[in-house]
C-alpha cells in the first residue's frame, strides 16, 4: 500500500545519508500516531547512525510501550546493542 511506499523513500532516504530528510518524514509520522511502531524503529535506527544513543533508547523506550516483544522493538533493541559494542559502550 502507500503506507510501504512511503517507508521504502523514508528508508531510502536513510540509506542515502539526507538524515534531515528522513527525520522530518519520522516526525511527521509520529506526530499522526506516536505508536507507529516502523517510525519508531527507523528512527531509533536513523539516530544511532546520527551517533545519538540517548535519543534511540528513548524510541526504544515507546516501542516497549506501544508493542511490548515485537519485532520492531527486538530489532532496535539488537541495533542498539550492536551499536553499544561498536562503540564499547556495553
Amino acid at each position: 500500500g502507500r503506507g510501504e511506499a512511503n517507508n521504502l523513500r523514508r528508508y531510502s532516504l536513510r540509506k542515502t545519508g539526507d538524515y534531515k530528510n528522513a527525520q522530518g518524514f519520522y516526525l511527521k509520522a509520529l506526530k499522526l500516531n506516536p505508536k507507529h511502531k516502523g517510525a519508531n524503529e527507523y528512527l531509533g535506527e536513523l539516530y544511532l547512525e546520527m551517533n545519538d544513543l540517548a535519543k534511540a533508547e528513548e524510541r526504544l523506550t515507546v516501542l516497549k510501550g506501544a508493542c511490548g516483544d515485537c519485532e520492531e522493538y527486538d530489532d532496535l533493541a539488537d541495533e542498539i546493542e550492536d551499536y553499544k559494542q561498536e562503540h564499547g559502550l556495553s
